[in-house]
């Protein structure tokens, strides 16, 4: 828990933004505060309302899961080397290497100029460089065909936990593009919404 309670954990008044940085809404120096700070700038804005549910009493810190998608799929991984919170882990479109996705993303140089910036940056915060941390056993959902997060993000982060012995499936849909999830095979959209909740029902529910 060490990692998810650093710092006081946040409390809400009613008045403080509930979205993590990067959301709009809330002003420039919110919606910039995680360029060129991916996961460090936003983890917290995570882990901490969660640090204090628990501490509460609202949450059973043995049940609990995490997915995301795209920006939410690398946030989901960088969380899951973070943090060992987590029962369960359902990253879908991810991004774990900034550094591959800046040659081969369709947006990836303009990620990489101007999200990231400093190439050293890119390694600090790629999830494959903090691989050795997660735990959680972890259910990859990625589409085949995704030019946005090129399915080898989703094949290196799924090398990296099986080689370390990881709890770790990877499912590929064919012809999934990034926005499969809104727009592909009505098939693929049910499968993965199946796939998750059966994953973090096995998981979570222990």
């Amino acid at each position: 828990m060490d990692a998810v309670t650093a710092g006081a954990p946040a409390r809400t008044t009613g008045r403080e933004p509930r979205n993590v940085r990067g959301s709009d809404g809330y002003g420039e120096d919110f919606y910039t505060a995680a360029v060129g700070a991916w996961g460090e700038t936003d983890e917290q804005d995570v882990l901490q309302p969660v640090a204090a549910l628990v501490d509460e009493g609202l949450v059973d810190p043995d049940r609990i899961a995490l997915t995301g998608y795209s920006y939410g799929g690398y946030l989901t991984c960088w969380l899951s080397a973070r943090s060992d919170l987590f029962a369960a882990v359902v990253p879908g479109g991810v991004l774990v290497d900034l550094r591959s996705m800046a040659g081969t993303s369709e947006d990836g140089h303009l990620i990489a100029g101007h999200e990231i910036g400093d190439p050293q940056r890119m390694t600090e915060l790629s999830p494959l460089s903090h691989a050795d941390a997660v735990r959680a056993p972890t259910l990859i959902l990625h589409g085949a065909a995704d030019d946005t997060c090129p399915v080898g993000q989703a094949e290196q982060w799924f090398h990296a936990l099986r080689t370390r012995d990881v709890p770790v499936r990877m499912v590929l849909y064919p012809g999934g593009s990034h926005l499969f999830l809104l727009d592909g095979r009505p098939s693929h959209r049910e499968d993965y919404s199946r796939r998750l909740v059966e994953w973090v029902t096995t998981h979570a529910d222990r």
